[in-house]
């Protein structure tokens, strides 16, 4: 039998999309009809915009060819010790009590505060994300374990590229060791204070990958609730599946595939243009997971495939 993240529906499409985006209306220097007009240009299916602290509703941008997904950053206290953290927000259409330039804050800064608008939210039905853990500098002690997330900002691309601090892998690593079962997401955070065009644009960098059944923003929230998509800086992920207690792994040309699980990468194929890897279970993972490196040094990560 095969066993896959991704969606197995013949009909399945992939989808390029940024999670997590600024505007003017918090931090940011586009609006969001010059934000969609931006990533249209770049080849994207999906924007979220998700203003600090203030949802701003884009569902009036949608249309056949491009998708709004609704979401806020929330400065959150949810961590042990009253850590600041950002949980990420994100749902298709509407939400229960929160509507267009609601601002939202927590009565305190305090975890007593955040947990429970963590779980509220979650209640109401929003895919729910720690970001930028390693920007954030917090470790996984530093959240606890009540962990009630449904992901990890394993790449924030603006963080990672202006400031050298945008790779959560090792925190979202250390999550699946202690058995947390969370999604690797990924995303721009871009604000737009530089030029779209210059070196030093926050835009364009990290993305998510979604195969979803269609392009409605309903069917892009149930592929981000199932795992069905990969994050990357660049490579693409064509197929990854276990059958027969074989491991296979399709992507685009690579230098470097690595299979991880709940030990150290255990097994790895290098090579010029590597497209492909199949190999053999071990027969003690609990997990397993891909990354495949390009020439450039850029990344895209699995999700895992859970095999308890």
């Amino acid at each position: 039998m095969k066993r896959t993240i991704f969606l197995q529906n013949p009909d399945a499409i992939w989808l390029k999309g940024n999670l997590h985006s600024h505007t003017v209306n918090s931090d940011g220097n586009l609006t969001p009809e010059e934000m969609k007009e931006a990533y249209i240009h770049h080849g994207y299916d999906f924007l979220a915009i998700t203003d600090h602290d203030i949802y701003t509703d884009t569902r009036y941008l949608t249309d056949e060819n491009f998708t709004m997904i609704q979401g806020i950053e929330h400065y959150n206290n949810s961590a042990v010790g009253d850590k600041d953290i950002h949980v990420h927000y994100l749902w298709a259409d509407t939400i229960e009590g929160i509507k267009d330039k609601d601002v939202i804050h927590l009565k305190e800064r305090k975890a007593e505060y955040g947990l429970p608008y963590i779980y509220d939210m979650k209640r109401k039905g929003a895919f729910v994300q720690i970001n930028h853990p390693h920007w954030s500098m917090i470790n996984v002690t530093d959240i606890g374990t009540d962990t009630p997330f449904n992901a990890v900002e394993i790449m924030n691309y603006g963080a990672d590229w202006l400031e050298n601090m945008g790779n959560g892998v090792v925190f979202w690593t250390e999550m699946l060791f202690r058995g947390d079962r969370v999604w690797g997401t990924g995303g721009d955070d871009n604000h737009n204070h530089a030029p779209l065009d210059s070196m030093y644009s926050d835009s364009f960098g990290g993305f998510t990958v979604v195969k979803a059944r269609n392009r409605s923003p309903e069917a892009i929230m149930e592929a981000l609730f199932s795992g069905s998509f990969y994050t990357s800086t660049g490579p693409e992920i064509y197929d990854f599946y276990i059958e027969d207690d074989m491991v296979h792994i399709k992507c685009s040309p690579c230098e470097k595939i690595y299979i991880c699980c709940q030990w150290r990468p255990y097994q790895r194929i290098l090579g010029r243009h590597v497209t492909e890897f199949h190999t053999k279970l071990k027969g003690r993972e609990k997990f397993i997971r891909c990354e495949c490196m390009d020439a450039r040094g850029r990344t895209a990560w699995s999700n895992p495939i859970y095999l308890d």
